[in-house]
Protein backbone atom coordinates (compact mmCIF):
# COMPACT_ATOMS: atom_id res chain seq x y z
CA UNK A 1 0.00 0.00 0.00
CA UNK A 2 1.54 3.36 -0.91
CA UNK A 3 1.19 6.09 1.94
CA UNK A 4 0.67 9.25 0.81
CA UNK A 5 2.71 11.92 2.08
CA UNK A 6 1.93 13.57 4.98
CA UNK A 7 3.90 16.61 6.96
CA UNK A 8 4.34 15.45 10.06
CA UNK A 9 3.36 17.47 13.07
CA UNK A 10 6.44 16.30 15.35
CA UNK A 11 9.61 15.16 13.82
CA UNK A 12 11.88 13.00 15.44
CA UNK A 13 14.95 10.93 15.18
CA UNK A 14 13.59 7.72 13.75
CA UNK A 15 10.23 8.50 13.72
CA UNK A 16 7.29 11.25 13.17
CA UNK A 17 4.52 11.75 14.98
CA UNK A 18 1.26 12.85 12.55
CA UNK A 19 -2.22 13.28 13.16
CA UNK A 20 -4.08 9.85 13.85
CA UNK A 21 -5.71 8.91 10.05
CA UNK A 22 -8.87 7.34 9.76
CA UNK A 23 -7.75 5.42 6.64
CA UNK A 24 -5.46 3.51 9.51
CA UNK A 25 -9.19 2.62 11.07
CA UNK A 26 -8.07 -1.16 10.70
CA UNK A 27 -4.92 -0.94 11.51
CA UNK A 28 -6.28 0.65 15.09
CA UNK A 29 -8.01 -2.37 15.57
CA UNK A 30 -5.66 -4.28 14.95
CA UNK A 31 -3.20 -2.85 17.42
CA UNK A 32 -5.96 -2.60 20.45
CA UNK A 33 -7.14 -6.62 20.12
CA UNK A 34 -3.87 -7.99 19.62
CA UNK A 35 -3.54 -10.55 22.50
CA UNK A 36 -0.26 -9.71 23.97
CA UNK A 37 -0.89 -5.80 24.05
CA UNK A 38 -4.23 -6.67 25.44
CA UNK A 39 -2.86 -8.20 28.52
CA UNK A 40 -1.81 -4.92 30.26
CA UNK A 41 -4.32 -2.77 28.35
CA UNK A 42 -7.99 -1.78 29.53
CA UNK A 43 -9.80 -2.98 26.75
CA UNK A 44 -10.85 -6.39 28.43
CA UNK A 45 -13.71 -6.30 25.47
CA UNK A 46 -12.86 -6.77 21.23
CA UNK A 47 -12.35 -3.15 20.26
CA UNK A 48 -14.72 -2.54 17.00
CA UNK A 49 -14.46 -0.66 14.02
CA UNK A 50 -17.55 1.42 15.00
CA UNK A 51 -15.79 2.12 18.05
CA UNK A 52 -12.74 3.35 16.11
CA UNK A 53 -14.31 5.45 13.77
CA UNK A 54 -16.03 7.07 17.06
CA UNK A 55 -12.02 8.27 18.07
CA UNK A 56 -12.01 9.92 14.62
CA UNK A 57 -15.60 11.84 14.89
CA UNK A 58 -15.09 15.94 16.04
CA UNK A 59 -15.68 16.50 18.82
CA UNK A 60 -16.76 19.88 18.11
CA UNK A 61 -14.84 20.93 21.59
CA UNK A 62 -13.12 24.61 21.73
CA UNK A 63 -10.75 22.78 24.15
CA UNK A 64 -10.63 18.86 23.80
CA UNK A 65 -9.30 16.59 26.20
CA UNK A 66 -7.79 14.28 23.57
CA UNK A 67 -5.28 14.58 21.36
CA UNK A 68 -3.77 11.61 19.45
CA UNK A 69 -0.94 11.11 17.63
CA UNK A 70 0.22 8.04 14.65
CA UNK A 71 3.62 6.79 15.18
CA UNK A 72 5.19 6.77 11.71
CA UNK A 73 8.47 4.87 11.26
CA UNK A 74 10.58 7.09 9.00
CA UNK A 75 13.20 4.43 7.20
CA UNK A 76 10.23 1.62 6.65
CA UNK A 77 7.62 4.81 5.98
CA UNK A 78 4.51 3.19 7.82
CA UNK A 79 2.94 3.49 10.91
CA UNK A 80 3.98 1.18 13.86
CA UNK A 81 1.52 2.55 16.65
CA UNK A 82 0.05 5.61 18.54
CA UNK A 83 0.65 7.65 21.37
CA UNK A 84 -1.15 11.12 22.74
CA UNK A 85 -2.81 12.57 25.68
CA UNK A 86 -6.04 12.14 27.32
CA UNK A 87 -8.15 13.23 30.57
CA UNK A 88 -6.41 17.06 29.62
CA UNK A 89 -7.77 19.10 32.10
CA UNK A 90 -7.14 22.79 31.01
CA UNK A 91 -7.99 24.09 34.23
CA UNK A 92 -5.35 22.33 36.98
CA UNK A 93 -3.11 21.95 33.39
CA UNK A 94 -2.73 18.27 33.63
CA UNK A 95 -3.14 15.33 31.35
CA UNK A 96 -2.29 11.53 31.40
CA UNK A 97 -0.38 9.88 28.96
CA UNK A 98 -0.94 7.19 26.65
CA UNK A 99 1.09 4.75 24.21
CA UNK A 100 0.59 1.53 21.96
CA UNK A 101 3.30 0.46 20.11
CA UNK A 102 0.97 -1.87 17.93
CA UNK A 103 3.59 -3.74 15.33
CA UNK A 104 5.43 -6.38 17.58
CA UNK A 105 8.50 -6.45 15.52
CA UNK A 106 8.53 -3.05 16.73
CA UNK A 107 8.75 -3.65 20.18
CA UNK A 108 11.54 -3.45 22.99
CA UNK A 109 13.49 -1.12 20.25
CA UNK A 110 13.16 2.45 22.29
CA UNK A 111 10.16 3.86 20.17
CA UNK A 112 8.16 3.81 23.08
CA UNK A 113 10.76 6.33 24.78
CA UNK A 114 10.95 8.43 21.64
CA UNK A 115 7.52 8.73 20.97
CA UNK A 116 6.54 9.27 25.35
CA UNK A 117 9.74 12.04 25.34
CA UNK A 118 8.29 13.42 22.00
CA UNK A 119 4.73 14.21 23.39
CA UNK A 120 5.73 15.11 26.85
CA UNK A 121 8.04 17.69 24.83
CA UNK A 122 4.90 19.31 23.30
CA UNK A 123 2.27 18.67 26.22
CA UNK A 124 5.28 21.15 28.26
CA UNK A 125 6.34 23.06 25.66
CA UNK A 126 3.43 23.82 23.39
CA UNK A 127 0.38 23.10 26.01
CA UNK A 128 1.84 24.67 28.86
CA UNK A 129 0.84 21.50 30.93
CA UNK A 130 2.16 21.34 34.51
CA UNK A 131 2.02 17.87 34.98
CA UNK A 132 1.77 14.53 33.20
CA UNK A 133 0.92 11.39 34.80
CA UNK A 134 0.63 7.55 33.65
CA UNK A 135 -1.01 4.40 35.12
CA UNK A 136 1.11 1.47 34.44
CA UNK A 137 0.49 -2.12 36.12
CA UNK A 138 3.08 -3.87 37.93
CA UNK A 139 3.47 -7.05 35.84
CA UNK A 140 4.15 -4.46 32.72
CA UNK A 141 7.63 -4.32 33.05
CA UNK A 142 8.55 -3.06 30.21
CA UNK A 143 6.52 -0.05 30.44
CA UNK A 144 7.00 0.79 33.73
CA UNK A 145 10.75 0.14 33.05
CA UNK A 146 10.51 3.33 30.27
CA UNK A 147 8.55 5.29 32.59
CA UNK A 148 11.25 5.10 35.44
CA UNK A 149 14.39 4.53 34.05
CA UNK A 150 14.17 6.37 30.40
CA UNK A 151 11.50 9.12 30.71
CA UNK A 152 12.13 10.05 34.30
CA UNK A 153 8.56 10.01 35.73
CA UNK A 154 8.87 9.43 39.52
CA UNK A 155 6.28 6.94 41.27
CA UNK A 156 3.39 8.52 43.00
CA UNK A 157 2.11 5.63 44.38
CA UNK A 158 0.66 2.02 44.39
CA UNK A 159 -2.52 0.64 44.01
CA UNK A 160 -3.07 -2.79 45.52
CA UNK A 161 -4.44 -5.12 43.84
CA UNK A 162 -5.85 -2.90 41.19
CA UNK A 163 -6.23 -4.43 38.35
CA UNK A 164 -7.35 -8.36 37.58
CA UNK A 165 -4.22 -9.69 34.60
CA UNK A 166 -3.39 -13.30 33.70
CA UNK A 167 -5.66 -14.86 36.47
CA UNK A 168 -5.16 -12.82 39.54
CA UNK A 169 -5.41 -9.13 40.81
CA UNK A 170 -1.85 -6.88 40.48
CA UNK A 171 -1.08 -4.37 41.97
CA UNK A 172 -0.98 -0.45 39.59
CA UNK A 173 1.72 1.75 39.68
CA UNK A 174 0.71 5.77 39.29
CA UNK A 175 3.14 8.04 37.86
CA UNK A 176 4.07 11.43 37.52
CA UNK A 177 6.02 14.26 35.59
CA UNK A 178 6.16 18.05 37.05
CA UNK A 179 7.38 20.78 34.67
CA UNK A 180 9.67 21.60 36.87
CA UNK A 181 11.38 18.48 36.68
CA UNK A 182 11.07 17.80 32.92
CA UNK A 183 12.91 21.81 33.37
CA UNK A 184 15.57 20.10 35.42
CA UNK A 185 16.12 16.87 33.51
CA UNK A 186 16.56 18.87 30.32
CA UNK A 187 18.96 20.96 31.78
CA UNK A 188 20.63 18.28 32.70
CA UNK A 189 21.07 16.13 29.35
CA UNK A 190 21.79 20.17 27.51
CA UNK A 191 24.78 20.05 30.50
CA UNK A 192 25.95 16.35 29.45
CA UNK A 193 25.43 17.20 25.99
CA UNK A 194 27.78 19.97 25.82
CA UNK A 195 30.76 18.34 27.43
CA UNK A 196 31.06 15.56 24.88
Amino acid sequence: MKEKEKVPFLSGERIDLRPSDSDHKDLYKKWMNIPEARTFAHNVFPITAKQIEHWFEPSGDRFPDFVSFEMWHKKDKKPIGFVGLNHINWVNRNANIFIRIGEVDYWREGYATEAAQMVIDYGFLELDLHKIYAGVHAPNVASWTVAERKIGFIREGVLKEEVYVNGEYQDAYKYRLLRSEWEEKRKVKTQENSTK
